[in-house]
Formats: structure tokens, sequence, C-alpha cells
């Protein structure tokens, strides 16, 4: 990662309470684009070790904010189609008004769509990305199976997910970002059908196998971040781990011992901020599962 001007740390002690005003409400995509751009060198690289075929045609199954569309279109090269799918035409949209004007006429498409019932043809596409959507999806062979319907004899399916391991955003403080991240397992049951949402990602091979896919393979990359951080690792840690992630839907959760010291941590008018710290570094891992229909 490129590096920005050092931080010093300053200040001590731990507080109980918020430091400052909490963050104002914002759209979930702000959130999404933020995680992109911190994944970016990554992406780039993760996306080029796949080495889809040049002219190809790809399926974007929940493209978010259409960055990973773009990027997986680049890397196609300019005879290449990517289409990416949003479940509402308003946040297909926001893709194509945020990524439409990067790339040439034709090679992205953006529209509405639901991925466990694809409006495609059979057999249409050369391969099919997912990226950190499957593990939302309740009914993932539903999903998986019409990801293969779509898909070409021979062609690939290739699902992304972050954080199969846990990332670690808080370094020398491992008890309580460990209880942090049992809160935030417990707080996706209810949205993953009774089943956590690392659970799901945990078990994506599985799911792939499950419906007849072939040639499984899983490769991770790492994040590795650290004091001074880029502007898009530091806008990423703060605006969308710490205060949105983190923030007060987890408060319920955490004692109030644990809620004071993350806060102490992690509210950037604390004087223990943690991201103000010479010495602060992050891991962050990306887990790439790719498989192959049978031709």
């Amino acid at each position: 990662m490129s590096h920005a001007s050092p931080l010093n740390a300053s200040g001590s002690g731990v507080g109980h309470a918020a430091y400052g005003p909490g963050p104002a409400a914002e759209p979930f995509t702000k959130s999404l684009e933020r995680m992109n751009r911190f994944q970016e060198s990554e992406a780039r690289a993760l996306i080029a070790d796949l080495r889809l075929p040049a002219a190809s045609r790809g399926l974007d199954v929940g493209c978010g904010v259409g960055l990973y569309a773009l990027w997986l279109a680049e890397a196609i090269g300019p005879e290449g189609r990517v289409t990416g799918i949003e479940p509402t035409a308003e946040r297909a949209d926001a893709a194509r008004e945020l990524v439409g004007g990067h790339i040439a006429a034709g090679r992205l498409e953006f529209r509405a769509g639901d991925g466990t019932a694809l409006d495609m043809d059979s057999r249409s596409f050369d391969w099919l990305w997912c990226g950190d959507v499957l593990h939302h999806i309740v009914e993932t062979e539903a999903a998986l199976t019409e990801f293969r319907r779509v898909v070409r004899p021979g062609g690939r399916i290739v699902i992304k997910e972050s954080q199969v391991l846990s990332a670690m955003f808080l370094p020398g403080h491992p008890e309580l970002e460990r209880r942090i991240q049992l809160a935030e397992i417990e707080r996706t049951r209810e949205e993953g059908g009774g089943r956590s949402f690392q659970e799901r990602r945990q078990t994506t091979l599985a799911s792939l196998r499950a419906v007849g896919l072939e040639r499984v393979d899983v490769r991770s990359y790492l994040i590795e971040g650290r004091a001074p951080l880029a502007g898009a690792a530091r806008d990423y840690i703060q605006k969308t781990v710490f205060d949105r992630n983190w923030g007060e839907r987890l408060r319920p959760l955490l004692t109030p011992d644990d809620w004071g010291l993350r806060s102490a941590l992690c509210d950037a008018g604390s004087p223990r901020h943690i991201l103000k710290s010479a010495d602060y570094y992050c891991l962050y891992p990306i887990t790439v599962f790719s498989a192959q229909v049978p031709g």
C-alpha cells in the first residue's frame, strides 16, 4: 500500500463513553465503495491470477457499485463484455453512474436482476463472478444452480469472499477484537437464516461441490496495511469498520467494559484512537473460490 504522512500516538486511559457525536447515517453503497477501494490493489492481482479468457463474456452477480465489474472488464480486454446485476434498478443505476464512463460503451452493462432466478439464457456466459454476496443469499443452492445454468460447459464460477478468516484491526487487543467478532457473528445469524455470515463464507467450497461443480480451487490473499495508512485504507477502517460495522448495532452485544474499550480505541475523537499510533498495522484476508461447470 502507498503511505501518507505518519501520525503520532497520544493520550492514555480508557473511557467508557463514545468520544464526540456518532457518524451520520449514509447509504450502504458508500461503505461498499470504501471496501472496494481498500481492496483495489489485491483485487486487481487476484483477478489477474484468474486468467479469464480475453474477449470472453462474464456476469457479475451482485455487482454493488460496479468497481469489480470494471476491473473484470479491463482484465478481459476490449473485446470482452461484462454484465453486472443488482436487485433493484436504482442500485444498477448507481453502479452505472460511478463506473460507466471509465470504459468504452458496450463493454459494461448494469441491470436489475435476481441471483436466484436469473433472467438470462442457459450457457450464455463464459464465466460468472459473485463477490461478497453469496453469504447473504439464504437460498445458496438455488443461487448456485442458477449460476451453473447460465455458464457454458467448461466455463468458470468464481466466488470471492472477504474475511473467511477474521481480519485484524486492533493489534495488541486480541481478546477484545475476538469478542467483537463473536458479537458480529451473533448479529448476522438472523439475516443468514440461522447461520452466521462467517459460517456461510466458510462452507462455500462445500456448497460449490454440492451443486456438481468440478475442479474447485481455493486461494487466499492478504492485505497488510501499516501506519501511516493510505487514505483509502484509513477511510475504510474508520468509517466502515469502526463507525458502521462496529458501531451502535453491536453495543447491546458487548459488555459495558468492552464497549468502553472499543470506544476508546475506535472513536476518532478519542485520545487513545488506535489509528493515531505510529505502530498501527492491520491484516485483512480475501478468499477466492473457483469452480468449473462440467463439460
